[in-house]
């Protein structure tokens, strides 16, 4: 059985270190985070260029299956940058469904059925699945603003409060015991919406 705590500390070191962007990272931390305690089935991130050597990247995925979750890397390029994205699932199962999904979605673009199983596999709140699966129309400016304060899920627009408690909360106050660095960083960041 892993220690959650120190599994969960001896990653946000590791992830924090160096020059690169912290915010950013604090978020793939909290979501990670939010895999960890059955939150969220999988999630994604991104290492950008040569943000990772392979050595790097070895230890990265200790420390993630050292939590007990498994990983898969995927490199992608962008506008000629490289980009290794990494897919963390609760089972290799999970992080392989969520890589193919992000594949499909490359290839094929928006659907509301790829739409719809990305957003199971990040652990969108079913409300907020359906919402946009039926959405047909664009967005209410309200409703954007309400999206750019919210960091882990694009909420419905009737019942964004019930899924912030349900899906975000618990996230957050997980950081705050096992990640403080993590914590004092997104804190910092008033314009997003945190624990009250």
């Amino acid at each position: 059985m892993f220690n959650r705590n120190k599994g969960l500390r001896s990653l946000e070191r590791f992830m924090l270190r160096g020059e690169r962007e912290k915010a950013s990272i604090a978020t793939d931390l909290a979501s990670i985070v939010g895999v960890v305690i059955g939150i969220k089935p999988s999630m994604l991130g991104a290492f950008k260029g040569a943000d990772m050597n392979e050595r790097e990247l070895w230890l990265f995925t200790q420390k993630v299956q050292n939590l007990g979750l498994q990983i898969i890397f995927y490199k992608r390029t962008v506008n000629e940058v490289t980009y290794t994205m990494y897919f963390i699932g609760r089972s290799h199962k999970k992080a392989a469904e969520l890589r193919d999904a992000f594949l499909s979605l490359w290839a094929k673009g928006d659907s509301a059925e790829i739409d719809s199983r990305i957003g199971e596999l990040l652990g969108y709140p079913e409300t907020a699945i359906k919402y946009y699966a039926r959405k047909t129309d664009h967005l209410s400016e309200r409703h954007m603003q309400s999206i750019r304060r919210n960091r882990f899920y694009a909420h419905s627009a009737t019942h964004e409060d019930e899924e912030f408690e349900a899906y975000e909360v618990p996230i957050y106050r997980a950081l705050v015991r096992h990640c403080p660095k993590a914590t004092r960083i997104l804190r910092a960041q008033t314009e997003k919406r945190w624990l009250n």
